[in-house]
């Protein structure tokens, strides 16, 4: 049972980042790892290390993603680059948003299973 709020954790910030909230995917994963550092003492220390990889995998990819697109606004040299900075713009963050949550829930998944296979 302890361990149910640190998987709907993981799937609140891999469904956000689905949906392409990247602002509140920042938030839940920052919420995440705050909450696993008070309250994840009742974790094994390589539970604690993998849920915290999930969060800061979130966070990080989500962090290098706003970076890139704010270097690519830096490119636009006028009002005409801009209906083509919006198309890229929208291509890029639903496939890059569906690759992290992609990411996240593997890596879940994989928690899950070397749990259940008595590893961690």
């Amino acid at each position: 049972m302890k361990m149910l709020p640190w998987y709907l954790a993981s799937a609140v910030v891999a469904k956000t980042s689905l949906l392409g909230l990247g602002l509140v995917t920042l938030a839940c994963c920052i919420a995440a790892l705050l909450a696993l550092r008070w309250f994840g003492n009742g974790l094994s220390q390589p539970l604690q290390q993998r849920f915290r990889q999930i969060f800061r995998t979130g966070l990080y990819l989500h962090l290098a993603t706003y970076a890139l697109l704010f270097s690519k606004m830096l490119l636009i040299d006028g009002w005409q680059d801009v209906p083509a900075f919006l198309l890229g713009h929208l291509v890029m963050h639903h496939a890059v948003s569906a690759l992290i949550a992609t990411i996240l829930i593997i890596m879940t998944i994989r928690i899950y299973n070397h749990r259940s296979a008595g590893v961690l």
